[in-house]
């Protein structure tokens, strides 16, 4: 008989495993008081059965299954309350989809991870499939009506194709009108705490699988209207950006502190404020996608959690397309690999003619790991040289900056100045913010040189400048220990024809058409 009392125990123990290690799946900086879902009950138990039958129709092998099983259990566990101690969220379905950013950026996963705990879970579960193939037969052997390779292949293949139709139909039943009635709110750490973390990667993938598009994504904009000379337009996403005289503020005895390269761009007529963004420590296509689309974040659904896994793929109208319609000629410019949050497709289906990247920065100078702001500015300075020689369209160019990644660990900057000096000089008397604080004082400089300090003759079109952060960098020990607590970034507005409007405090969402209207466009709605 197939379903031996061991077989039973197994399987029981595959059932109830689970609900033990949800207990230790830490959730948000503060743990969210929200009450179990009926569904948290029920996909627990079915969530871990189909994770090792998966493995069992993959590898054929009992042993090799449960080393699977411990594998995702185990090594989701560990991953999700690293993910979590340093960005304050658990890891969910999207994160297994930028696994593949491991292999374009892996400094920016497997510094946080450890190498050493890395390659342990690895070497665990390779290990114990070579055992269980010398010390234990297949499920296949244990039959005689096919060949041991047969029965395997045709295994897979049937499980294969329940798992695919039970996802759709899963995928179908959680639309997202019915998702939200359920109780789903797509905040991570709600659902989280509500769902279970098991169960919320089976619920997510699902609701992936339903290609429903928001209706947010469908909102059209009138035609740009605009009464005279089009000014080029200049937006910049600043890597982490925040006005960090805001931290300083509450640090004892630097109420007073004033950051000079800030209140000297106000002092030349730009206009600052508190921007809202989605985002916090990461997460930048949140940000990037609300200021392009327009669209706020929390609209998305299931998608505001990686706008551009699907979102971005369904001819959103984005400031790029309107100004192109406009006129406009769209230029996006970033430092590092087009691949990376799938940029290299994404943002050509968002608007932008040319996407220039990392292979127009070889051999230019680096601040750090990565290539500097003010080599993106002699970049970005000779991208508008070059459009005023061949083009007589306005320009609107989109520079993504990368200097300021994290994570600022010490001898990061080393090569470059004393990071000692730099702490001690630093109110926060933290070596991490401390590099992290110089990487921004270089932001501004490119903005000012980009805007104030620009040679702008009377015969170039008038020139407005954006600049704001994707998010807060993770600084999250830091930030508690001086009651930081809003999440909010910055931004900066400029224009050349004189001192900026001043719209107070925006979300990114709203800040394309602050800048639309600074730049003089009628009828731009917010």
């Amino acid at each position: 008989m197939f379903l031996t009392l061991p077989t039973f125990m197994g399987f029981l123990a595959l059932a109830v495993i689970p609900f033990l290690l949800e207990r230790f799946i830490v959730i948000g900086f503060t743990m969210p008081q929200e009450k179990r879902h009926a569904l948290y009950y029920l996909g627990t138990p079915i969530t871990s059965l189909l994770v090792y039958i998966s493995f069992a129709a993959l590898l054929g092998h009992p042993m090799i299954a449960f080393a699977g099983w411990v594998l995702v259990y185990g090594g989701f566990t560990i991953v999700s309350n690293l993910k979590n101690g340093v960005l304050g969220e658990p890891l969910v379905a999207h994160d297994l989809e930028t696994a593949r950013h491991l292999f374009i950026y892996p400094e920016f996963y497997v510094d946080y991870v450890g190498s050493t705990r890395l390659l342990t879970v690895v070497g665990s579960f390779v290990g114990a499939i070579l055992l269980s193939y010398v010390f234990e037969p297949s499920f296949a052997s244990m039959q005689t009506a096919l060949p041991a390779w047969a029965a395997w292949a045709l295994g897979l293949i049937i499980w294969v194709l329940a798992i695919a139709i039970a996802g759709k139909m899963l995928g179908s039943f959680l639309h997202p009108a019915r998702a939200r009635r359920i109780g789903f709110t797509f905040d991570i750490n709600t659902d989280v705490a509500r769902f279970g973390h098991f169960p919320l990667m089976l619920f997510y993938a699902s609701m992936l699988m339903n290609k429903e598009r928001s209706p947010a994504l469908s909102v059209k904009h009138k035609p740009l209207a605009h009464p005279g000379t089009k000014p080029d337009i200049i937006a910049m996403q600043a890597e982490s950006y925040f006005d960090i005289d805001r931290l300083y503020h509450l640090i004892p005895g630097h109420a007073d502190h004033s950051w000079q390269p800030l209140n000297a761009l106000r002092a030349a007529g730009a206009a600052t404020g508190a921007l809202a963004v989605p985002a916090w420590g990461a997460s930048t296509m949140q940000s990037e996608f609300a200021f392009l689309s327009g669209t706020d974040n929390a609209a998305l659904g299931i998608d505001r959690i990686n706008p551009y896994q699907r979102a971005a793929y369904t001819g959103v109208e984005t400031l790029a397309t309107r100004l192109r319609a406009a006129g406009y000629h769209t230029i996006c410019v970033h430092p590092a690999k087009k691949e990376f949050f799938r940029r290299s497709t994404v943002i050509p289906k968002m608007g932008f003619e040319e996407f220039i990247g990392i292979e127009a920065f070889e051999g230019a100078a680096r601040f750090g790991p990565y290539v500097s702001d003010k080599a993106l500015g002699d970049e970005m300075e000779a991208i508008i040289t070059r459009h005023k020689e061949t083009s007589d369209k306005p320009l609107f160019l989109f520079a993504i900056t990368i200097e300021s990644h994290g994570p600022w660990d010490a001898g990061r900057l080393e090569n470059w100045l004393d990071e000692k000096a730099l702490e001690e000089a630093d109110p926060s008397r933290d070596r991490a913010f401390a590099l992290f604080r110089k990487h921004m004082d270089n932001v501004l400089n490119l903005f000012t040189r980009l805007g104030p300090n620009a040679r702008i003759r009377k015969s170039d079109r008038p020139r407005v400048l954006a600049l704001y952060g994707d998010h807060q960098p993770a600084c999250h020990e830091l930030f508690a220990k001086h009651g930081f607590e809003d999440r909010a970034v910055d931004y900066i507005l400029w224009s050349s024809l004189g001192d900026t409007h001043k719209p107070g405090t925006l979300a990114v969402h709203e800040l394309g058409s602050a800048t639309l209207m600074e730049a003089g466009f009628k009828g731009v709605e917010n």
